[in-house]
């Protein structure tokens, strides 16, 4: 048994030497065809020019393009940060779904879903996502024959600091 495994093992060095000499003749073949077949010569590379750096010498009329610009007229638009936050915005809109329409006493309201699966009634004049989101309107999309949430953000420009506004809208959402 012990004489099998022996003569077993010499055989497999035998073979495997054999075909590490084929793949060692292969590859000097192939380095030998591949000298042989190079192309020309690669041009060299342009002689790099010089550089000179230059002193930046502001004027004092001329602003420092290394520091952020201010904004001079200052915008008229100011929210009240002081006022009591209401509890949809502690979440981001794009968090938020629109997920219903519901009519109590002749009034509409929407019912939006928080990503933790709360439900939350809401009106025009309410507030919502994390940009300050003020409802504006609540209504049925004629085109689309959709119910519409219409949200007026405001967001300060962090260079600058001045207030913007931009509008959003969402959508009541289909079952899925």
């Amino acid at each position: 048994m012990i004489r099998h495994k022996y003569l077993l093992t010499v055989m497999s060095a035998i073979l495997l030497t054999g075909c590490g000499k084929a793949q060692e003749d292969d590859l000097t073949q192939f380095m030998n065809d591949a000298s042989q077949s190079a192309s020309a010569p690669i041009e060299p590379l342009p002689q790099v020019q010089g550089f000179s750096p230059k002193q930046y010498n502001a004027d004092a009329a001329l602003h420092d393009p290394f520091v952020p610009r201010k904004a001079t007229v200052k915008s008229a638009l100011q929210p009240d940060l002081k006022r009591h936050k209401e509890p949809l915005e502690a979440y981001p809109l794009e968090g938020l779904k629109f997920v219903g329409v519901l009519s109590k006493q002749n009034k509409i309201f929407a019912a939006i879903q928080t990503p933790d699966n709360m439900v939350y009634q809401v009106k025009p004049g309410q507030y919502m996502g994390e940009k300050l989101g003020l409802i504006t309107s609540l209504a049925e999309n004629k085109q689309t024959l959709k119910y519409e949430l219409r949200i007026k953000e405001t967001i300060q420009d962090q260079v600058t600091g001045e207030w913007a506004e931009q509008m959003t809208t969402l959508e009541l959402q289909e079952h899925q």
